[in-house]
């Protein structure tokens, strides 16, 4: 019987420890449903650019090609603005962002406290259609507790900078680029301490150990799923739907344990679903991870080869005046540079949904038939063994609340050993990710499970948020029923501690 008593001494610790974590979970969750942890949406982003000023490009792309390294590709090149001036961007693969501006040539690193300010002001009256409006630079910084995300680390570090429009509102702007890179508001900071921060233990103390607090979330994953396991082992021994107890019911428990039982046993799918895939949610043990280099896989399909990176498309400062008095149909925004098989294109901007593509002067190819005819570069050796033009979401490729995905999209499937998925922007023949088999299980393991993110549901909302809210309540009312049970069972342990006589437990009885 000692496998038995180990059974009930765990799952009571096990309980006590994880019963809070359980209902905070919960609340949290449904919390994070509604108001998301910060950032600034790709929406949010080009509502606060100021369309580009054609007679403010003075300088081409000479001084930031010459910056980019002949070993590490062009990961993402940009025209766009900080506070009304012009300024290129360049990220290298795996690097930091570098900025000049393009009026002056001037280059944007370590950006003053006066001109982040400037550029938050800018942004924030462009994105809301006000004027004068007030900033004030509270610090430079590297990391806080809503700068933590990594998506971040290329801009760091950041200055915080606080609006007084009467919300708190303060936009984060990088050091490097000039650019504001996230934005938020006091209700939405006093909201994510019951909601993200709470969900996935996010303090910034812990948070900026990204390897210690992926640790903590496995370790608290795993005691609640052995906590949930032995307690389902016990509740299905326990349970007699035939031959009753004394008291009349299948349950031999009274009062809250009871409840306890029953709703344990009801809750026990989502709720083992709910841990394991938040487990996941950190893939640990590199149980997701790919063999491959996606950075070189990318790099075989722009061939970003010494001539094509010296002089690309619309280089010249002339050039990109008149692209931006190009009639596109919407006031430019921003100018992206791309490169597919050796040879550039560019893209103009003036929302996430107004893309216009261009191929340098005298081109023949499509920008279709570049792709296609590049693709394979992307895994040597092996075939594709599939493509598809997505023009309507599917199980693999969809957006949710803040996670937009551009239509229409290109899936090219490959028979290399990892399955390998890509999909490709049609607009601007752009990689958007790439999926391997590991990541497609995690679709289903961690976006599945965790959130719900099935097309049913997803498609017809509220449905998903009726369903999402059900679950969530029924498991925070079975968690109460945890915390009453623990705090009634450790008090009767303090009032007992030092007395020489054992006191009786309403716990249920451990099996000598």
């Amino acid at each position: 019987m000692r496998l038995t008593r180990l059974l009930y001494v765990s799952h009571r610790w096990l309980g006590i420890g994880m019963c809070v974590f359980l209902a905070m979970w919960c609340i949290s969750g449904v919390v994070m449903m509604y108001v998301g942890f910060p950032e600034l949406t790709r929406d949010e982003y080009y509502d606060g650019l100021e369309p580009l000023a054609a007679d403010r490009v003075n300088v081409g792309l000479e001084w930031p090609l010459g910056l980019a390294d002949s070993e590490a590709g062009i990961e993402q090149l940009l025209l766009t603005s900080s506070a009304g001036r012009p300024v290129y961007l360049l990220k290298l693969e795996g690097g930091s962002w570098m900025g000049m501006y393009a009026d002056t040539g001037a280059g944007v690193a370590q950006l003053p406290a006066k001109a982040a300010v400037a550029a938050a002001v800018d942004f924030y009256e462009a994105q809301h259609s006000t004027e004068a409006v007030t900033g004030k630079h509270l610090e430079q910084l590297h990391m806080d507790q809503w700068s933590v995300s990594d998506g971040l680390h290329p801009y760091r570090p950041l200055h915080r900078v606080s609006i007084e429009d009467g919300m708190g509102s303060e936009l984060y702007v990088s050091s490097l680029t000039g650019q504001v890179v996230r934005d938020t508001r006091r209700s939405e900071r006093i909201w994510n301490w019951l909601g993200s921060n709470l969900h996935w233990i996010y303090p910034v103390q812990l948070r900026e150990h990204r390897a210690l607090w992926e640790q903590v979330i496995v370790v608290l994953s795993l005691a609640g799923l052995v906590s949930v396991i032995t307690g389902a082992i016990i509740g299905f021994m326990r349970l007699r739907p035939r031959r009753k107890y004394q008291n009349g019911s299948w349950s031999p428990y009274r009062g809250m344990t009871w409840y306890h039982h029953v709703l344990g046993l009801l809750a026990l799918v989502f709720l083992s679903t709910f841990l394991l895939s938040g487990l996941m949610s950190v893939g640990p043990w590199d149980v997701f991870e790919s063999n491959s280099s996606f950075s070189e896989q990318r790099q075989r399909y722009q061939q970003q080869d010494g001539a094509s990176r010296s002089a690309p498309a619309y280089s010249r400062a002339e050039n990109i005046r008149e692209l931006i008095r190009k009639d596109a149909g919407f006031p430019v925004k921003e100018i992206a540079w791309h490169w597919i098989g050796g040879r550039s294109h560019v893209s103009l901007h003036g929302s996430a949904q107004e893309v216009q593509h261009l191929l340098a002067p005298g081109e023949t190819e499509s920008l279709a038939q570049r792709i296609h005819g590049r693709i394979g570069n992307l895994i040597p050796g092996s075939s594709i063994r599939d493509w598809q033009q997505l023009d309507s979401y599917d199980l693999y490729y969809y957006s949710h609340h803040n996670r937009h995905r551009p239509l229409p999209a290109l899936r090219v499937e490959f028979d290399d050993p990892e399955a390998t998925w890509f999909h490709i922007d049609l607009s601007t023949g752009q990689i958007l990710e790439r999926l391997t088999d590991r990541r497609r299980l995690e679709r289903w393991i961690f976006n599945g499970l965790h959130t719900l993110d099935f097309t049913l549901l997803i498609n017809h909302r509220p449905a998903w948020d009726l369903v999402m809210i059900s679950l969530c309540s029924g498991v925070f009312v079975f968690s109460v029923t945890s915390v009453v049970i623990a705090a009634q069972y450790l008090r009767r342990r303090t009032r007992s501690f030092g007395k020489s006589t054992r006191l009786q437990d309403r716990m249920p009885p451990i099996p000598e």
